[in-house]
């Protein structure tokens, strides 16, 4: 879709220098070319949030909707969403399942739980990025009291 209007814009810059005032209508063209992609770019984040929304809803990662927002980071809902709530889903999980083992092994000296990649990946997004979230550092706490550091 971008190479078309990148086309069409060329197009339309083509036609346009031929006329008299030919700067100010290359620009007022450039102009609209920029809201028309802007535009696509606002429905494209509209989109993917609705996805990554509807995958998380059903427990499943929105990877697509993630990685697309590497390269539009103006998309901040759909940003906060693939680096807050994606990680905490999984370290929600990984404390879930902890503390289901602890109440099944309460005098258990370690859990193989505690062992966790998907607590580790997820404790280091959520540190780098939302270190101070209040949700973040209550959910963190009940890791530690499971799983303390060794």
């Amino acid at each position: 879709m971008r190479t078309l209007l990148a086309s069409l814009a060329v197009s339309l810059v083509t036609l346009v220098v031929g006329c008299d005032d030919g700067k100010a209508k290359v620009k007022a063209a450039g102009d609209k070319v920029d809201q028309v992609v802007d535009k696509l770019d606002r429905d494209e984040a509209a989109q993917h949030l609705t996805t990554a929304r509807a995958a998380l809803a059903q427990n499943t990662d929105p990877a697509e909707a993630c990685s697309w927002v590497a390269s539009h980071p103006e998309a901040t809902e759909l940003k906060r969403l693939c680096s807050f709530d994606v990680p905490m889903r999984h370290a929600t999980l990984a404390v879930t399942m902890a503390e289901k083992a602890r109440a099944e092994q309460p005098q258990a000296p370690t859990l193989t739980e505690c062992q966790s990649d998907e607590w580790t990946k997820a404790k280091a997004k959520l540190d780098r990025d939302h270190g101070s979230d209040a949700a973040w550092t209550a959910l963190a706490a009940r890791w530690t009291k499971l799983c303390p550091p060794m």
